[in-house]
C-alpha cells in the first residue's frame, strides 16, 4: 500500500457524498432560495472530498508514525536482549499485535517485512521500500542510516533508539502544538458558522429585509460572490491553523 496519497474507501466516498448534498441544499436555501441553487453541489463534492481525503491522510501518516516508534521502542528491546536483527523485527510484530485491539497498518507491513525476509530478501532493501512508501521523511531517514550501518556495520541498538528520541520530540511538540492552537482552531470553526447562521437568522425573522437579493440577476451575483467569499475565509482559517513541523 503506498501511504503517500490516502484514498477514500467506498463508506467514506458515500460519506462525502452525503455531506455535499445537506450543504448543498442548504447553500441552495440561504443564498439562492431557489432549487437552481443545487447547482453548487458538483462545485463543491471536489472540495469536499479533498479536505476530507487531506483530513484523513494527515491522520493516517501521524498513526503511522505513532505506531513506528512503538515497533522501533520493540526491537531496540530485542536487540539488547541478544536477539539478531531479523528476529527482533519479528518479535515486534508479535509485541504490536498482541497489545493492539485491531490489526493496524503497522502490524500488516511488519507481517510483510518479516515475510519477505524469510524469502531471503535483505533487511534493509524490504525496509527502504516500506520507507519510500510511507512517505514519512523520519521513517525515510532511518532506513537510509540502517542501509549505511547495514554495509559498514554500527550500533543498530544505538540507531534505533536516536530514532525512537527523535519520533518522541517531533510528536510531543506536534501535540503541544495542537494544545495550544486548539481553542483558536474552535474559535475559528465557530466564525466559520456565523455568517450562515446569521444569514438563517434574517430569513426566519426578516425574510422581507433579504429578498431584493434573491430571484433577479443582481442579487444572484451578490449571494454568489458571498458565498465564494465565504468559502475562502473558511479555507484561509483553516489553513492559518494547520501548523507542522
Amino acid at each position: 500500500m503506498d501511504y503517500r496519497k490516502y484514498r477514500l474507501n467506498r463508506k467514506e466516498q458515500l460519506f462525502c457524498m452525503a455531506a455535499c448534498i445537506a450543504v448543498g441544499i442548504v447553500t441552495a436555501q440561504l443564498f439562492y432560495r431557489s432549487i437552481y441553487g443545487l447547482i453548487v453541489i458538483p462545485l463543491l463534492l471536489p472540495l469536499i472530498y479533498c479536505l476530507y481525503r487531506k483530513e484523513m491522510h494527515r491522520r493516517q501518516k501521524e498513526m503511522l508514525l505513532e505506531e513506528f516508534r512503538e515497533a522501533m521502542q520493540s526491537v531496540c528491546a530485542s536487540l539488547l536482549a541478544g536477539y539478531s536483527m531479523e528476529n527482533a523485527w519479528y518479535e515486534a510484530e508479535k509485541e504490536l499485535e498482541k497489545f493492539q485491539k485491531k490489526k493496524t497498518i503497522l502490524v500488516t507491513e511488519l507481517h510483510l517485512i518479516n515475510v519477505k525476509v524469510r524469502m531471503n530478501q535483505p533487511l534493509e532493501e524490504v525496509l527502504a521500500e516500506f520507507a519510500q512508501r510511507s512517505g514519512c521523511e523520519e521513517i525515510e531517514s532511518f532506513s537510509e542510516v540502517f542501509l549505511f550501518a547495514k554495509r559498514s556495520g554500527g550500533d543498530f541498538a544505538g540507531i534505533i533508539r536516536t530514532t525512537v528520541q527523535r519520533l518522541n520530540a517531533k510528536i510531543e511538540v506536534e501535540r503541544e502544538i495542537n494544545t495550544v492552537i486548539s481553542g483558536k482552531r474552535l474559535e475559528g470553526r465557530i466564525m466559520s458558522v456565523m455568517p450562515a447562521a446569521l444569514l438563517l437568522y434574517l430569513n426566519i425573522t426578516s425574510g422581507d429585509f433579504l429578498s431584493p437579493l434573491y430571484k433577479n440577476p443582481v442579487g444572484v451575483c451578490v449571494m454568489t460572490v458571498a458565498l465564494f467569499l465565504y468559502i475562502a475565509a473558511m479555507l484561509w482559517s483553516e489553513k492559518i491553523a494547520d501548523i507542522r513541523i
